[in-house]
């Protein structure tokens, strides 16, 4: 109960809730129009900056807030990637089906019971997709057909995996609250 009490009253802890329960569904149809991020992502920036500015005292908190709006940052670059570089990789694609699927596990971070299960169960579906990026990012490494298009993908592969890193780093923040 003191858990749910906090996310209810603490705006960092609202404002990182928030930024994955809106970013996990995006996913899909930002990997089909990446130039939509542009629109989607600096509404949640500005959102994780106020709450940022209201302070407060518990280090997780922080912590969360502060992963969370570096996944936004890392998540935003990496569609604006995609866009500049008008490269929609499949692995991508796959990967973010993984991270579609942890983000949705967020609310449940921070229940006492089923908390240390869904952490797990988040931190599973992001090593999956970590394990996808790192095989596309090493085919397209070796692939020295298409050298532009591959560092293009390599460079959107790198940013998804930073990525991942901020979502779990957010994820075990919360559960530690």
């Amino acid at each position: 109960m003191k858990r749910l009490w906090l996310a209810l009253t603490d705006a960092r802890i609202r404002a990182a809730l928030s930024a994955l329960d809106r970013c996990g569904p995006a996913l899909g149809d930002l990997m089909s129009h990446p130039e939509l991020g542009s629109e989607f992502f600096p509404p949640l920036r500005r959102a994780l900056v106020r709450a940022g500015a209201k302070g407060g005292k518990r280090p997780a908190a922080y912590r969360a807030l502060h992963a969370s709006e570096d996944f936004v940052i890392r998540l935003e670059k990496a569609f604006a990637d995609m866009a500049l570089l008008d490269a929609r990789p499949d692995a991508a694609a796959q990967a973010l089906v993984f991270l579609q699927q942890a983000c949705a596990m967020a609310p449940r971070l921070l229940s006492a019971g089923s908390g240390p299960a869904a952490l797990a169960n988040a931190l599973g579906l992001c090593a999956s997709g970590r394990k996808v990026l790192a095989q596309a990012k090493a085919a397209a490494d070796r692939d020295s057909g298409e050298f532009t298009q591959n560092l293009k993908f390599s460079s959107i592969y790198s940013g998804l995996d930073a990525a991942f890193d901020s979502f779990e780093r957010c994820a075990e923040a919360l559960s530690r609250i």
